[in-house]
């Protein structure tokens, strides 16, 4: 097997892209570096670099081994930190992804798997789906709770459904469209702020104009902040878009929702875990316990009032 060192060589060379500036990042010699780079493709069989006068091109082989390279580095890494929290003390660490407008059940959970374990340490993280997604794949968390749509069917995850909400439009209360349903023809035209690529809300819309044949809507503004969306669709004539089971973080900013005419897409909130990675016993433990949380909040897949009528 690779030794660890020549995987650091390797993120260096990608990363400097000259044989000089990697080795000085390592602080090794040139020839050591390259050396190592030739061992790694050895090990591989293939070539990572394209070498050239003026420095390295990462080939195809290169660019795919980049992702493995990192996790692997960060993965010893991390079983460092946690061991040497367990000899200081600890008896592990919970280490959550959550998405921003879930972040209650995880603390609800993770105080009461402190009265069972009250030396645990904790880490969690906020992020929208890609990033939660990417986070697991690194080994940055070892569970998440999020919006799981683009996760139930990847074989690198398990994944376990908790509840299901519509997706609505989100419009200023005294917008035309506010608490009404709306046809594609009204919408033709409208600017829009939305997520960013790749979550289930601009990518349902997208959808929806594209299998009705019509150009993509304008997006004037693009972002993950959702006071910024509020503050936007509250003084500009913006609409935006919103999974019913989060309208009450825009209550502040006198908004509406409203229905589209044929559009059905739904966001599905999950717990997702690594597949066929055996989890410590403080994430199982974690793990029932916030199934045992969203259970008394949710009844079955649905979330269990309508979401509160904004002012």
């Amino acid at each position: 097997m690779a030794n660890t060192r020549r995987y650091a060589h390797f993120i260096a060379a990608m990363e400097q892209r000259t044989l000089l500036g990697a080795a000085q990042m390592v602080n090794i010699s040139q020839p050591a570096l390259s050396k190592s780079i030739q061992a790694l493709e050895d090990e591989y069989g293939v070539k990572l670099f394209d070498r050239h006068p003026r420095g390295l091109n990462p080939t195809v082989y290169g660019y795919a081994l980049d992702h493995h390279a990192r996790r692997i580095l960060l993965d010893i890494q991390q079983s460092k930190t946690d061991l040497k929290a367990v000899a200081s003390g600890a008896a592990g660490r919970v280490r959550v992804g959550v998405g921003q407008m879930l972040v209650e059940y995880v603390e609800e959970a993770l105080v009461e798997l402190e009265k069972t374990y009250p030396s645990i340490d904790n880490t969690v993280i906020t992020d929208y789906a890609e990033g939660l997604r990417l986070a697991l794949l690194e080994n940055r968390v070892d569970i998440v709770l999020g919006m799981v749509n683009r996760l139930v069917d990847d074989e690198d995850f398990e994944t376990t459904i908790v509840a299901t909400d519509p997706i609505r439009g989100l419009c200023h209360k005294n917008h035309d469209f506010a608490w009404q349903e709306v046809s594609l023809d009204e919408l033709i035209g409208k600017e829009w702020i939305v997520p960013e690529h790749g979550e289930v809300a601009r990518s349902a819309l997208e959808a929806f104009f594209l299998v009705q044949n019509q150009p993509p809507p304008r997006f004037k503004v693009v972002t993950n902040i959702p006071t910024l969306v509020g503050r936007y669709v509250r003084d500009y004539p913006l609409l935006s878009l919103s999974p019913m089971g989060s309208f009450a973080a825009y209550e502040e900013y006198d908004l509406a929702w409203f229905t589209i005419r044929d559009f059905e897409f739904y966001r599905q909130i999950g717990i997702v875990q690594r597949a066929n990675v055996a989890a410590n016993p403080l994430t199982i433990a974690f793990k029932e316990i916030l199934g045992k949380c969203l259970g008394d909040h949710f009844r079955g897949n649905d979330f269990p009032q309508q979401p509160r009528a904004f002012p």
